[in-house]
């Protein structure tokens, strides 16, 4: 028979060892899943901050050609007038939201400190980006994610500078600017601006949620196919270490 000894032993031996492989499948399950799912998350922003990036570029592209081309026929042929159209800005955002469509989490907006339109009013999330720019002056870019109503939101922010004189022609004082904008907005509204001073950021956001729950999918899938191949090992194993350690141990200790 047996002695209570050894049967000790052998018990104590396949509880160690039972412990110790199912402390290593734990952990290589927690690893490889945590690691998976850092990898196609940082994919996942990486895809989303490169359509901002594009979608960035054609909005400035367009306010750039409204600059260029349209301000300056528009200013002499309208005389007194002043149509929104000859605002870059303004023809930035208008296709912006013809190419979107009704996808309401792509938004691309230049929120500023004092707007002329009561539309371009900064939201606290957009304040808080303009806070940033206007205490770190070198920084040239912010990106990140913003938590909404309508999920989460990569966003891509650049700063709004006053850069030359021609921009203070309609935003330092009243008497300076177009009578139709003093007229449409009233004289407290987008002035007081000076030159070299941030007065707001350009931010664009893209759709982040869909991706993300992507990522989850995937992630889930892969922690139940690592389950059950951690499972399968885990009780082979088992079985093998019983027959040809445990037992054998057993046997010497009797």
């Amino acid at each position: 028979m047996p002695s209570n000894a050894g049967m000790g032993n052998a018990l104590s031996v396949r509880a160690v060892v039972r412990r110790i492989l199912l402390s290593i499948f734990v952990l290589s399950l927690f690893g490889g899943v945590s690691g998976f799912y850092l990898l196609l998350r940082n994919e996942a922003m990486g895809n989303a901050e490169q359509e901002a990036r594009i979608l960035m570029a054609y909005a400035l592209a367009v306010g750039n050609y409204t600059e260029t081309h349209i301000m300056p026929k528009l200013a002499s042929t309208h005389g007194n007038e002043f149509p929104e159209e000859m605002v870059p800005f303004y023809s930035s955002r208008t296709v912006f939201r013809g190419v979107t469509g009704k996808a309401r989490e792509y938004t691309f907006r230049q929120p500023t400190i004092n707007p002329t339109s009561p539309e371009d009013g900064p939201t606290p999330f957009e304040m808080e980006v303009i806070r940033r720019f206007r205490e770190n002056p070198t920084l040239v870019e912010a990106t990140g994610v913003e938590n909404t109503e309508q999920g989460e939101l990569f966003y891509f922010a650049q700063p709004v500078k006053v850069q030359d004189q021609d921009c203070l022609t309609c935003h330092s004082t009243p008497d300076r600017a177009p009578p139709a904008i003093v007229a449409k907005y009233g004289p407290s509204r987008g002035f007081g601006w000076q030159l070299g001073e941030i007065v707001g950021a350009q931010v664009l956001t893209v759709p982040l949620t869909e991706q993300l729950r992507g990522v989850a999918g995937l992630v889930g899938v892969l922690a139940a196919g690592l389950l059950v191949v951690f499972a399968v090992a885990y009780f082979s194993l088992s079985a093998a270490l019983e027959a040809n350690i445990i037992r054998p141990f057993s046997a010497l200790a009797r």
